[in-house]
């Protein structure tokens, strides 16, 4: 479950000895998982046949992913979205586009279904480090490749669920029609109906503030993850996480922990938080992709504030290595180097939305801190004043036509 992950994490990288880049595991080793809502099984079918190549990434144009609150309106596209998912559901159980074979992934390896190679004691887990953002970029890709396939329509992408602006943050209406293979009836439904805004705080406690002020909450979160993270990469993506090294919970970045609140918000309150909040079974709901489209979106902008620049000058990040069935239905491998390019775009006032927001504007009428709230540091962060985890804001640059996202 996603329970007890909250704050900015305590522990910071040690030295690099005999360091190396996570690879993929051994596919024929998956094994039984802690999955209790899946019969502790969420492994694919096996082929001992079937070949690994590498990635040859599509001579494709720039995509452009949309938000979901314009693109509801939008019949043609909602039917061409709606279409895909209903192909992939309506796919023979054991084929590996099928949705749950899709969703499946997620829990692969999120719930600890492969040890690392050379190993057998050290899972493979894609949160609570570094791995987390390149990896979920990848799911993404391959998940959105797979439904243009489907429809055949190359340019086919998924919208973002942008819960980083005002009319963006309650539960998105495209995924509540019973009707439709976008809907999973496995939500806490006090969250997704009556224009309830998602808390990017929450932890299983309810906020009696009034959405007004809720939003507000959430602007202001948002702009101090961004403006309190900027020098120092580690505290936006997580911490390094090498071969042969078990990665700890508390070593996420502040990115995941907005990312695990929405989580929790939209999963089912008992039993074991189905969907959206538990790992096992979260990619279970159409509405995780969309999500996670704006998880990846953020990191985008991120680095945008930084001058696009790479995060992490580390071979041990940048060779950290995935499997994943592409478009053709191929195993591949995909290095985290190589997803660093943008094959895809967001209309521009959004991509910007983050940036512009002024915080300390937003803040001064109600008590919220003008620190972020980011949990306990260990002793290695207490050295570092505030002042130096405060890069100098980038001077506005517009040079796109405005589309307005609010």
């Amino acid at each position: 479950m996603l329970l007890g992950l909250g704050g900015l994490y305590g522990v910071t990288a040690g030295p690099k000895v005999l360091a190396k880049p996570i690879m993929p595991p051994d596919l024929s080793k998956c094994h039984d998982v802690t999955a209790p809502a899946l019969h502790n099984h969420c492994c694919p079918p096996y082929n001992p046949s079937e070949t690994i190549l590498e990635y040859d990434f599509p001579a494709t144009p720039l995509r452009v992913r949309r938000p979901l609150h314009l693109v509801k309106d939008d019949q043609g596209y909602m039917d061409k979205y709606k279409e895909a998912v209903r192909r992939m559901k309506n796919l023979p159980a054991d084929h590996p586009w099928n949705y749950y074979q899709q969703a499946n992934v997620h829990c692969q390896y999120c719930n600890y279904a492969y040890y690392q190679q050379n190993t057998d004691d050290v899972p493979i887990q894609v949160h609570n480090s570094w791995i987390f953002p390149p990896w979920h970029r990848y799911y993404l890709h391959f998940y959105e490749r797979i439904l243009g396939k489907l429809i055949d329509d190359d340019t086919f992408t998924i919208p973002f669920w942008n819960w980083d602006t005002k009319d963006g943050m309650a539960f998105p209406t495209i995924f509540q029609e019973e009707s439709s293979p976008l809907y999973d009836p496995k939500r806490d439904q006090r969250h997704v109906k009556n224009g309830a805004i998602v808390d990017l705080k929450y932890a299983y406690t309810e906020n009696p503030a009034s959405n007004s002020e809720i939003i507000r909450e959430n602007l202001c979160f948002i702009q101090k993850t961004f403006k309190h993270s900027l020098s120092m990469a580690e505290l936006f993506m997580g911490d390094p996480v090498r071969a042969g090294e078990k990665e700890i919970e508390e070593a996420h970045g502040q990115l995941e922990v907005i990312h695990n609140a929405v989580h929790r918000w939209i999963g089912e309150p008992d039993g074991y938080k189905e969907d959206m909040g538990d790992f096992s079974t979260a990619a279970r709901d159409p509405v995780f992709f969309s999500h996670h489209c704006n998880v990846d979106r953020m990191w985008e902008i991120y680095r945008h504030l930084r001058g696009n620049r790479i995060e992490f000058e580390d071979n041990d990040w940048l060779d950290s290595t995935f499997l994943f069935h592409d478009e053709n239905e191929q195993l591949v491998k995909v290095k985290a180097s190589h997803m660093m390019p943008r094959l895809y775009t967001h209309p521009c006032k959004c991509y910007r939305t983050v940036h512009i927001h002024n915080c300390r504007i937003l803040c001064r009428s109600g008590t919220a801190s003008t620190r972020p709230s980011f949990g306990t540091r260990s002793s290695k962060f207490r050295s570092h004043g505030w002042a130096k985890l405060i890069a100098r804001r980038q001077p506005r640059r517009d040079p796109c036509p405005r589309q307005n996202c609010r």
